[in-house]
């Protein structure tokens, strides 16, 4: 009976979890239209997503893009070991970079 209790009770948390997971919004992608854009843009300490977000306005050749436009790589390129990579958008002619 223990172990019943026990299961049911980890089934509990992992669906808690899964519902908490779920509700979290989903963060469009910072997407440049060369890779050249994207490493200026991630220039001078601007390698996570909040910083890039407050240096976006002055990087016209960048762009958010809805999560869900993109999809697979078209492009991939290593720079000093990190890989970055050109995604297909939904409804555009060219991918985007993005960061790694």
């Amino acid at each position: 009976m223990k172990h019943a209790i026990g299961a049911l009770g980890g089934a509990v948390l992992l669906l808690a979890g899964a519902a908490a997971a779920a509700q979290e919004p989903v963060q469009p992608i910072i997407a440049c239209e060369t890779l050249v854009g994207l490493r200026q843009l991630m220039g001078a300490g601007a390698t996570d997503h909040m910083t890039a977000l407050t240096r976006l306005p002055r990087h016209p050749a960048c762009r958010l893009v809805p999560r869900d436009r993109v999809g697979a790589a078209e492009q991939r390129a290593m720079i000093g070991g990190a890989p970055f990579e050109c995604l297909t958008v939904r409804d555009e002619d060219r991918c985007g970079w993005v960061m790694p």
